[in-house]
């Protein structure tokens, strides 16, 4: 499980130039973000998401950004807005809403617009792997297979509380999955609203909630099973 620091040079998905627009001398807090060690552990090893993160200014954060944040950990961007200027430096000022870990209440805190964030995205493996799994079930007109459909999960949970990561670490689908889907779609970059039409198609597509589904275009790696 790796977590790396994508420069703007290295970025991963379309429109991830959006967040960081220019070359940017920074490092992250030692600690982020939590879930990736976490979802290994409680698969026992089998699900290994990679994450990047990217440093975002705040005034450049979108509905559905998932943001490492130094204080609160991983959290999902509801709302951005501008809050004028400060009275010390009279700098510009935005005020962030963030949907807490479990979906169930909301917080919002107050940065100066050039506040670098980290936005967590999938790194470059996860996202060829995911890719070309989507590719082929579209090719074959067949869903995906659970072991991309739980790895989507991992990439889109915002923490231990979510359906989201229920669901990439237990593979049992519940109600609240498609309220946390809803939360994040539209997603701020077109390629991960082609990964929440798969994910939601091959939950809604599945009568037993915990079936494993296998695809032709080969077997799953890890040889995750449903648990």
């Amino acid at each position: 499980m790796t977590v790396r620091l994508t420069s703007p040079a290295q970025s991963v998905l379309p429109g991830m130039e959006l967040y960081a627009p220019e070359p940017i001398h920074w490092m992250p807090p030692p600690c982020i973000p939590p879930t990736t060690a976490m979802i290994a552990e409680d698969t026992e090893g089998l699900l290994h998401p990679n994450f990047a993160v990217l440093p975002c200014p705040a005034s450049r954060l979108r509905r559905g950004d998932l943001v490492v944040e130094p204080v609160l950990g991983e959290v999902r961007v509801i709302h951005v807005a501008a809050h004028g200027y400060d009275n010390l430096r009279h700098e510009p000022t935005c005020q962030v809403h963030w949907a807490s870990d479990d979906g169930m209440g909301t917080a919002a805190h107050l940065y100066h617009a050039d506040t670098r964030l980290l936005v967590r995205v999938p790194a470059p493996d996860d996202l060829r792997l995911v890719q070309h799994a989507i590719d082929c079930a579209h090719r074959d007109r067949y869903e995906i297979d659970t072991y991309t459909a739980r790895l989507i999960a991992a990439h889109l949970q915002r923490g231990p509380g979510s359906a989201l990561y229920a669901f990439a670490v237990t593979n049992v689908i519940t109600d609240r999955l498609y309220a946390e889907l809803d939360e994040i779609h539209p997603a701020p970059m077109d390629e991960l609203n082609r990964w929440i039409h798969a994910l939601a198609n091959h939950c809604l597509n599945r009568t037993d909630h915990r079936r494993e589904v296998q695809h032709p275009c080969g077997p799953l790696p890890g040889g995750l099973a449903a648990r």
